[in-house]
């Protein structure tokens, strides 16, 4: 049997309030009905014995990873997900103790270093100090003139659910967190035995632990490299070593995970050509500078993280010049007008900067470029969520040039850009256009989308619709369900006073927590 400590499943529902659940699906609502109902919530999840807990529907849509490069990824129930994230969470540091230490300046992806408030991993390491060290292990050994470049092929989607069991057992004496987390993959996978959940911060910490023998072999045989996530770098003398140490890289990921390198990303590189391409483009320094100077405005301000919104006008104007001096309108437009495609990062960084700044200015950008911009669109939502001095008339119309966008480009195509674009409506009815869900939702035949016209149309009271569905709400599926729940509360207050009633002794723990919240936080009152 295993139960879990209140104090675990209290840190990771603070990490999904304050970090989401994961990095590439919207914040599903029922976070804050469960923060709302949590004693209740956090009392029946503490009685479970995690080891015979029946896994909930998760769901997957097919993301873009890049222009027309696509992979799965995963968003789990958010009762699965806090069990998940407490289990994790009791043997993190254990975890962390089984990889190469992070002093020897080696492994940056995901280095834990947990808090009370929820945070998972050191935010003082990751991908910008493996570009770093890459340049210094150049600088300080002159020795090295050659670099082999290289990273796993679908690395979380094909890890092999008895290595990452055995790669856990040797990690932790812990053995009931091991089997609960190992019964958990199977409930989410069905009949594959391979594959962890793309997108989330708790895989990361499995696929970390699983290729740390990896790492520790590559030591063993002497191979000087430095990784980030799937992403080696391996630094040789000349290109015949470089060759056999990639060669035993692949051969040693291949026997003990049954993984493979990718052909179209894996070279060998000269010191010039390497740095060239990898350590020092222009726009990495132009990245790299604006980082700095970001991080520097940030301090200034006294702010307390990166993505707290910044009130442009309040500023000292010494700090108004620092902003002004990012060109950020400028550097997209560079990025933009380039012959090759557009670094996706600089576009997060302008786009992330922009939105804390409520600055309007890429709207009309956003529209005319979609088809570029496509891979980004969490940080365009989240950049227009942000723009808040736009006019009541400036919001409409911005939010029926969205639904065309949903509706006739290329954003139409995946299900997974649909919800995107929904979830400005979900949270706010200052988009207005509300007159298009209905036929929308008609239309609509991806469940996913469905739960966000659901959301949509309780946000602007389309009550004719949920009286409708009063009697139909168990014929929906687990998400669809819990959107109706909390949207059915524009209805007027008695309406809904009595279909809570009624419906109330059928609820499951979290639904119950959604109709509490919504009571008392109606989507809608005329």
């Amino acid at each position: 049997m295993l139960t879990l400590q209140e104090s675990s499943l209290d840190v990771s529902l603070r990490h999904a309030l304050k970090y989401g659940d994961t990095d590439v699906f919207p914040i599903p609502f029922e976070y804050e009905a469960v923060n709302f109902d949590w004693d209740n919530v956090r009392r029946h999840l503490a009685a479970q014995n995690v080891l015979s807990w029946a896994t909930r529907p998760c769901r997957s849509l097919l993301s873009p990873k890049a222009k027309y490069a696509f992979r799965t990824v995963t968003q789990l129930d958010p009762l699965d997900f806090l069990l998940f994230a407490a289990t994790i969470k009791e043997i993190a540091d254990d975890l962390e103790g089984r990889r190469i230490p992070r002093a020897e300046n080696r492994v940056f992806s995901y280095r834990i270093q947990l808090n009370a408030e929820g945070q998972l991993f050191d935010p003082r390491i990751g991908y910008r100090q493996f570009l770093t060290e890459c340049e210094s292990r150049l600088n300080i050994n002159s020795g090295f003139t050659t670099v082999a470049v290289t990273d796993i092929s679908d690395f979380y989607s094909r890890i092999y659910h008895h290595r990452l069991e055995n790669a856990l057992q040797s990690a932790t004496t812990h053995t009931s967190h091991v089997k609960a987390i190992m019964r958990l993959l199977s409930g989410w996978n069905g009949t594959e035995t391979f594959g962890i959940p793309v997108g989330g911060a708790l895989s990361r910490i499995l696929a970390e632990v699983t290729i740390s023998d990896v790492d520790e072999a590559l030591l063993a045989k002497g191979v000087d490299f430095v990784r980030f996530n799937d992403d080696y770098r391996i630094f040789a003398t000349s290109h015949d070593e470089a060759y056999c140490h990639i060669v035993f890289l692949a051969e040693t990921l291949w026997r003990n995970h049954g993984l493979s390198l990718q052909p179209q990303k894996t070279t060998i590189l000269t010191r010039d050509v390497f740095r060239h391409r990898y350590s020092a483009t222009p726009d990495q320094r132009e990245l790299e500078s604006l980082h700095a100077r970001f991080e520097q405005l940030i301090d200034d301000l006294g702010l307390d993280n990166w993505y707290e919104p910044i009130d442009y006008d309040s500023l000292e104007p010494e700090q108004q010049e620092a902003i002004d001096a990012l060109n950020l309108g400028e550097l997209f437009r560079e990025e933009m007008s380039g012959s090759s495609e557009p670094d996706l990062r600089i576009l997060k960084f302008v786009f992330r900067r922009l939105g804390q700044l409520a600055d309007p200015i890429m709207v009309e950008e956003i529209f005319d470029k979609i088809e570029v911009l496509h891979p980004i669109l969490p940080d365009i939502i989240h950049y227009l969520n942000n723009l808040r001095y736009l006019t009541a008339d400036q919001r409409r119309q911005i939010g029926g040039r969205i639904l065309q966008l949903f509706e006739d480009s290329i954003l139409s195509e995946l299900p997974y850009h649909k919800i995107w674009l929904l979830d400005l409506f979900t949270r706010s009815r200052a988009w207005n256009n509300e007159a298009k869900f209905f036929q929308l939702y008609g239309s609509e035949p991806d469940p996913a989308c469905r739960r966000e016209l659901i959301l949509a149309m309780g946000r602007v009271g389309q009550r004719h619709w949920f009286q409708s569905q009063w009697r139909t709400l168990f014929d929906h599926a687990h998400w669809p369900r819990r959107a109706l729940l909390a949207s059915a509360s524009c209805m007027p207050g008695d309406a809904r006073r009595h279909w809570y009633r009624s419906i109330e002794p059928q609820l499951d723990v979290l639904e119950t927590a959604v109709m509490k919240w919504a009571r008392q936080n109606p989507f809608f009152s005329a």
